[in-house]
């Protein structure tokens, strides 16, 4: 091969390396463009889902008419727990025209307040819980609807607020009894400590931490009623019990009831409802008798 034949040869080397690289350098060029392309495509898609979540919704706008107060919602809102009240109420399966008010509102008897509460959690789920007021009455209050409306998940994140507020702003016991002509109080806050006087009015107690709460020899003259309270190693014996007395959601572990008087009756009302007993400390002839009455199973 001549000199410049050799020339030729590698100037087409050369002609080939320098395109090879620039397809090289292209192809990269593309490739990262394309890269790019689909960063943009998918923050697009991802800012559309937002939107789409932020701002639409299936079906209808629903006015509500709740207790006299004006709510706006959609149906996917109001959907969201199928198996809550407002779930089943509307999916679509249920005639509502008999709630339908003159201006096509849907009215809910129920006091409105805190129904803007329901509707967050509804829309946000339980991140909104910790915004809830932190007043012991409103939650009660809140908790009350969120049993109403059947939104189990609410009503879960509600317990240990109402407990927690419970035990820190709302820990006295106010006692109130009667010895002879005078009546006095005892704030119970803590520890054991001895009763022995009749109670002069009706007593009702509602989340409440009773442990290791000691009545002897009381007298319950007026309805008395324990709501989810927690008695556990409290001792009602010797107790008398002349008008209504119910023990509902409450712990009684260890709880005793010796030497009682009232819990085997057809004068009054006597109700163990929602408390497991399994653990309580039954006289062995009360148990039998409150078993027969189906008091306690």
């Amino acid at each position: 091969m001549s000199s410049s034949e050799n020339t030729t040869a590698t100037d087409m080397f050369e002609q080939v390396s320098t395109a090879t690289e620039m397809f090289k350098q292209v192809f990269e060029q593309v490739s990262k463009d394309k890269q790019q392309v689909d960063q943009e495509k998918k923050k697009w898609e991802e800012e559309k889902a937002k939107v789409n979540n932020t701002f639409l919704f299936h079906g209808p706008i629903i006015d509500l008419n709740v207790g006299g107060t004006r709510y706006s919602t959609s149906r996917s809102t109001l959907t969201k727990y199928p198996e809550s009240m407002l779930g089943v109420m509307f999916s679509g399966r249920h005639d509502l025209e008999a709630m339908k008010c003159s201006d096509g509102s849907f009215f809910i008897d129920r006091d409105g307040t805190h129904f803007r509460l329901i509707l967050n959690y509804l829309r946000d789920g339980e991140e909104v819980v910790r915004w809830y007021p932190k007043s012991f009455e409103a939650l009660q209050e809140i908790f009350c609807e969120a049993k109403y409306y059947q939104l189990e998940g609410l009503i879960n994140a509600l317990k240990p607020l109402v407990r927690e507020v419970d035990v820190v702003s709302q820990n006295d016991i106010l006692l109130n009894f009667t010895s002879g002509d005078g009546s006095y109080n005892t704030d119970y806050s803590g520890g054991s400590f001895d009763v022995s006087y009749d109670s002069m009015q009706a007593i009702s107690y509602k989340v409440k931490s009773m442990k290791k709460l000691y009545f002897s020899n009381l007298k319950f003259v007026y309805p008395v009623s324990f709501i989810s309270c927690d008695l556990t190693n409290a001792s009602f014996s010797y107790c008398c019990f002349e008008s209504d007395v119910v023990f509902e959601d409450c712990i009684l572990d260890n709880t005793t009831f010796s030497i009682i008087n009232g819990l085997v009756t057809n004068s009054h009302n006597v109700s163990f409802s929602g408390s497991k007993t399994d653990k309580t400390n039954f006289d062995s002839n009360l148990r039998t008798a409150l078993k027969s009455a189906g008091k306690i199973f």
